[in-house]
């Protein structure tokens, strides 16, 4: 869950500017991946799941109203290291996915 460590003050302005389109858009298009990475890291299975807070090491998937953190291999500095963090994830956690 969020910590006092979870506040703006340690998110870089690029991933605060970045946030909400990364959000909207893994939400809308890519919620398989989301999905998948909720499933690999914590053992929770629910399509619902749904981006919620990024932080530089990963984010927090809401699931159930409970927020949970998966967690990036490498701290990113950039948009597009995000970007490249959160294709690995849909790459790495494919056999995670949810048949419907």
């Amino acid at each position: 869950m969020l910590n006092k460590k979870d506040n703006k003050k340690n998110i870089p302005q690029w991933l605060i500017n970045a946030a909400p389109s990364i959000i909207e858009h893994m939400n809308d298009d890519h919620s398989n991946s989301i999905i998948s990475a909720l499933h690999a890291q914590h053992g929770i299975k629910d399509v619902n799941a749904k981006m919620e807070k990024l932080k530089t090491d990963g984010y927090y998937a809401l699931s159930n109203g409970k927020l949970y953190f998966l967690k990036f291999e490498n701290t990113c500095e950039s948009a597009g290291e995000y970007k490249s963090e959160l294709i690995k994830h849909a790459k790495n956690y494919r056999s995670f996915e949810l048949k419907n």
